[in-house]
């Protein structure tokens, strides 16, 4: 069933500190999914934080999402919405950074932070994530060779999402992009009003991510 109201939403905005996972496949309209939340029109409380992107291009935002650029923890602000995308490129399952994340994640409910992180898989995904805060799994489609391997736990959420997606797009007549599943709430709700700004340049923000980026001859 579509929401009318979204629990989800209203839950989302109200959030001051927690964790927010956007799970789905390549290209799945997560990012657009991501920004759409952080509209008035979604989101009002949202709309109005700092927005603090971790490790990220410097990408062209308009000046009322209220963004900034950060390397580390330590430089975001308190009160701040942090966006780490893909996040398993910095944060892989079993990383060596663990223990900084989890120390981070541990404090970023005194700094009133909200984490919103997107994800293709969270088997490759460090679980802090998913553990260590009020956590909130957000589904897009996800292909069922990517749920072959995904997480038990989290794999039965995906074919629930995958059919309440496919349903939902077809009796709201709209692309099923737009739709998304949150299991928490039981609750299918549609963003159909990606941001006027939103385009190529956001959604294939890391095209020029260099895994191993060329160091600056002295």
């Amino acid at each position: 069933m579509i929401s009318e109201f979204s629990k989800t939403l209203d839950y989302i905005n109200n959030m001051n500190c927690g964790v927010v996972s956007i799970i789905g496949t390549g290209k799945t309209f997560k990012s657009g999914t991501l920004y759409s939340l952080l509209q008035e029109g979604y989101c009002p409380n949202l709309a109005v934080r700092p927005k603090a992107f971790y490790r990220f291009p410097d990408v062209d935002f308009p000046n009322d999402l209220r963004s900034y650029f950060v390397e580390d923890f330590d430089d975001v602000e308190s009160g701040s919405i942090l966006i780490i995308e893909d996040a398993n490129r910095v944060f892989p399952s079993r990383s060596s950074r663990s223990p900084e994340l989890q120390e981070y994640l541990g404090i970023s409910s005194h700094k009133d932070v909200l984490i919103f992180i997107t994800v293709q898989s969270t088997a490759n995904t460090d679980q802090c994530f998913f553990r260590d805060q009020d956590s909130v799994l957000l589904f897009k489609h996800v292909c069922i060779s990517n749920i072959a391997f995904e997480r038990p736990e989290i794999a039965q959420f995906c074919n629930v999402a995958n059919v309440k997606i496919n349903k939902a797009s077809k009796v709201a007549e709209v692309n099923p992009l737009y739709v998304t599943y949150c299991p928490r709430f039981d609750d299918t709700f549609i963003l159909d009003n990606p941001p006027s700004w939103y385009g190529r340049e956001h959604s294939h923000a890391l095209a020029n991510y260099k895994i191993h980026p060329k160091k600056a001859v002295s």
